[in-house]
């Protein structure tokens, strides 16, 4: 059994030990440019991630203030629904009373023409009996 010209005591003239540091050597040199790129994807990924972050931060506070903003909005809602339901009831308010004075308004019309039409009725007998025509 040949073992490739290698001495199986590690003699001084072995050569399989030399080929071996040297295959090991070759393959590290060759590795080296993998680690090299791994290592350059792994900060561009550290970075993409660190940016991630970031935008997701800003994106949660956006989302803050928009709930924020919404709340402010239904109390500014609610605010205007009050006044608008306040303003309506003045204006019912305002139109029975308008209502009720045209009524008594008119009353006052009618009475005013009774006495005017009576007035009237009462010279113009006044009249006659004084001799008129």
């Amino acid at each position: 059994m040949s073992n490739g010209g290698a001495n199986q005591g590690g003699g001084a003239d072995d050569v399989m030990p030399l080929h071996r540091l040297e295959d090991v050597e070759n393959r590290l040199t060759g590795m080296q440019d993998e680690l090299m790129r791994f290592g350059a994807e792994h900060l561009n990924f550290s970075t993409e991630l660190r940016l991630l972050k970031e935008k997701q931060s800003r994106h949660e506070e956006d989302v803050k203030q928009i709930k924020e903003s919404t709340i402010e909005m239904k109390i500014q809602f609610n605010e205007i629904m009050r006044r608008w339901d306040t303003l309506d009831a003045r204006m019912f308010q305002l139109l029975q009373q308008s209502q009720t004075d045209s009524k008594s308004e008119r009353k006052v019309f009618i009475d005013l023409l009774k006495y005017v039409l009576a007035g009237t009725v009462f010279a113009i007998i006044a009249f006659l009996f004084k001799g008129g025509l």
